[in-house]
């Protein structure tokens, strides 16, 4: 894992979006395609409206999303309606999105994402206070199966967080850690302490240390 540390969040947004919009350019070297799964919240709104900017080739660019909430996707709360918003714009606009939420039933939803969404090459991860990414929370019934690649090896499960709205669709601890490019975006010293302690040693208390431990070389944006 590798820190780096920003003074405030425009700067933070400045250079994830400078390093993400790179490895997408040195992916599209390689690869006729390249897909992108990011965060929903308030938090990534500035880093996708300064990524939308980018003169990528956004045409070879798929979206889609780490985790999303089950509901309609025009929903105020909705990931969905976020990055439709927020980054399927400007330069980004012509970029080609798949959403998680694809029929009123969920059983339907989370197979149409793991039947249509078959690679990540770059990924955009957030953290809560209780350590959770995606919407692997430490406070679900799915939790050990969630970080149990043998037990899950599906990229997309169900989640039902005890301590958070709605029940979700998001990816497994296998559909994360076999992303090649993972980005944390993180912020507060006490995230920072939460993460740190996290790259130690895997917990059931931070799912999170289960992706740091398993994907040594992601990369953490923070600022204070």
């Amino acid at each position: 894992m590798k820190i780096h540390k920003y003074n405030s969040a425009d700067e933070q947004a400045n250079a994830l979006s400078q390093a993400i919009a790179t490895t997408i350019e040195q992916i599209l070297r390689h690869k006729p395609q390249a897909t992108l799964a990011v965060s929903g919240g308030k938090s990534p709104i500035k880093l996708f409206e300064k990524l939308s900017h980018f003169d990528l080739a956004w045409d070879k660019v798929t979206l889609t999303l780490v985790d999303e909430r089950f509901l309609a996707s025009d929903h105020t709360d909705s990931n969905e309606s976020l990055v439709r918003k927020h980054l399927l714009i400007n330069n980004a606009e012509q970029a080609h999105f798949i959403g998680l939420v694809t029929t009123k039933n969920i059983l339907t939803s989370v197979s149409n994402a793991n039947l249509h969404i078959k690679s990540i090459d770059v990924a955009i991860l957030g953290m809560g206070e209780d350590g959770h990414t995606a919407s692997i929370f430490p406070c679900c019934d799915e939790l050990k199966s969630a970080i149990d690649p043998q037990l899950t090896p599906e990229k997309y499960i169900i989640t039902n967080p005890k301590t958070a709205n709605y029940q979700r669709i998001g990816l497994s601890l296998a559909g994360i850690l076999e992303i090649p490019s993972l980005f944390i975006s993180i912020n507060g010293a006490n995230k920072l302490e939460i993460i740190t302690k996290a790259s130690q040693e895997k917990s059931l208390q931070y799912p999170i240390s289960y992706v740091l431990n398993g994907h040594k070389d992601s990369q953490v944006f923070w600022h204070n």
